[in-house]
């Protein structure tokens, strides 16, 4: 596989992940899931310049 679609699927990954977290978040206000959200969003955001740039 090239290395764009590894990045693709990768950010898919965490796209979904991101949403899981953010059903459970809503129910559960706990601060360690608001870091943890805030991570996987800027994980995504970088996963997804790195896209645009090999494009």
């Amino acid at each position: 596989m090239s290395k764009l679609k590894k990045l693709i699927k990768k950010h898919k990954k965490i796209e979904t992940e991101i949403k899981k977290l953010i059903k459970t978040r809503l129910n559960d206000r706990a601060s360690s899931s608001w870091t943890e959200l805030r991570m996987l969003k800027k994980e995504k955001l970088f996963i997804k310049d790195r896209i645009n740039f090999l494009r």
